[in-house]
């Protein structure tokens, strides 16, 4: 537990509400309640907080202007698992605010600043302005080219791969009535998929091993690099769904039907 840990606050811009955080080790915690009260369990937020993993939760003092008080702080992967169950539709813009903008500005420069880099350099004159338009237009067109030679192969890929009963993750949101970015979430929580680094989104080599995924890699683009890209096994599948009804994600233990006879397996 740290000493008077000092807070930041934030404020979620889509809805004006309030979150403070604070870094432990350098990595971020969040105070539970303000979570809670920005994805709306309102009276259900002590259950919500209390259904969560030891690992993601824990007690800080915390500096606050009324002197030292004690408050529960979740992890990200604590403030990920609360946007799953929660039933407010700004429950993902919340989440994209997290992962995207905030915990990434956090871990850069230790605090969080809501003015954004600016995205381009404005051309300082006529000609630099035609330059542009033509470099941006050339660009895209090599885009579109690539696309047209990909489609072929890709639909090629996509048979396979449902041959084999391998699908990809938004392929299983789908099937599990899921958004495909709250389940990936679910999946860096729970350590299934790696969030960062050169093998970002690809499973931890202990679930290839034991059958729950597949990666397959490819060669792509000019100079040629290869490109990894995850796919679930059916055996995958039923542990996922396993995992969400343990954390409360789905009320059912059975998964869909075509996964039931790998329940065991998992």
């Amino acid at each position: 537990m740290s000493n008077g840990s000092e807070i930041e606050r934030f404020v979620f811009p889509d809805t004006g509400e309030a979150v403070r955080m604070l870094l432990i080790d350098g990595e971020p915690r969040f105070v539970a309640t303000d979570v809670c009260t920005v994805l709306g369990y309102g009276g259900g937020a002590r259950n919500a907080i209390g259904r969560l993993p030891d690992r993601m939760k824990g007690v800080e003092e915390i500096n606050t202007p009324g002197g030292v008080q004690r408050m529960t702080v979740i992890t990200e992967p604590g403030v990920y698992r609360l946007v799953m169950r929660s039933n407010l539709a700004s429950a993902e813009a919340f989440q994209d605010w997290i992962a995207e903008e905030v915990v990434p500005a956090i871990r850069r420069t230790g605090s969080y600043s809501a003015v954004p880099a600016p995205a381009y350099v404005i051309p300082a004159s006529y000609a630099e302005a035609l330059e542009l338009a033509a470099r941006q237009a050339r660009e895209l067109e090599a885009v579109q080219t690539r696309v047209a030679e990909l489609e072929p192969e890709a639909a090629r890929a996509a048979r396979t791969l449902d041959a084999d009963g391998l699908a990809l993750v938004g392929t299983v949101a789908k099937r599990f009535g899921l958004q495909e970015r709250k389940l990936r979430e679910f999946l860096y929580a729970e350590g299934l998929l790696i969030r960062n680094g050169l093998r970002r989104n690809e499973p931890l080599a202990r679930y290839v091993q034991s059958g729950h995924f597949d990666v397959k890699i490819t060669l792509v683009g000019e100079p040629v690099r290869e490109r990894s890209t995850t796919y679930v096994t059916p055996k995958g599948e039923a542990l996922i769904w396993k995992r969400l009804y343990d954390a409360g994600v789905v009320g059912s233990p059975r998964p869909p039907a075509r996964q039931l006879d790998l329940l065991h397996t998992t």
